[in-house]
């Protein structure tokens, strides 16, 4: 079954989907003031779409106009979106669920003129990664980033992470067809 991805705007829904971060394997923590700003942030600065099923958003991918300053990427005059977030409920994981919003963001992106986009994700116990990969994505070499995160157990750690792009002008026609097949069958990304 497909979901229907449409633009979430409800503050609720975004914090019960972005809350899956909150557990395994990644156990961060935030605050309710946190989760409001970064649902803010994600909404002044770009786009948040979520997979719905029946009225229930069980998904969200968050999009970023742009390159953000504070990450080692740059990109020679080229139109660039930031994959910011994916996250999908656990008991909806494994079902293509986060591989549809993949595809919805890349579409979404190109169909809006962006000629790139990238992301950041762990190499290592990221959900995001293989889908980044089958999608098209490929690790920029020699970026690298360390980021610390406060756990739910109050310890803090470090993560190494890493960056993937993926050329949006270099989509062919074949690779959009299939990304409309994983989307939706009868629906257009055009909202």
């Amino acid at each position: 079954m497909k979901e229907e991805i449409k633009e979430l705007t409800s503050l609720e829904d975004f914090k019960i989907v972005y809350g899956v971060f909150s557990g395994p394997p990644y156990n961060e923590k935030y605050t309710e003031e946190e989760l409001e700003e970064i649902f803010m942030e994600y909404q002044a600065k770009g786009y948040i779409y979520g997979a719905y099923r029946n009225d229930q958003c069980i998904g969200l991918i968050a999009l970023e106009r742009g390159v953000k300053a504070d990450q080692p990427v740059s990109f020679q005059d080229e139109n660039v979106m930031y994959l910011a977030d994916v996250a999908v409920l656990d008991e909806y994981r494994r079902k293509g669920v986060g591989n549809q919003l993949m595809w919805y963001g890349v579409m979404k992106s190109k169909a809006l003129g962006y000629e790139r986009m990238y992301m950041r994700t762990l190499e290592n116990g990221s959900m995001s990664y293989g889908i980044a990969l089958k999608v098209g994505f490929k690790q920029i070499p020699g970026s690298f980033q360390s980021v610390e995160k406060e756990r739910m157990d109050g310890r803090v750690d470090s993560m190494q992470n890493i960056f993937l792009d993926i050329d949006l002008k270099s989509l062919n026609r074949s690779d959009l067809q299939n990304g409309i097949k994983l989307v939706s069958p009868e629906k257009s990304i055009e909202r």
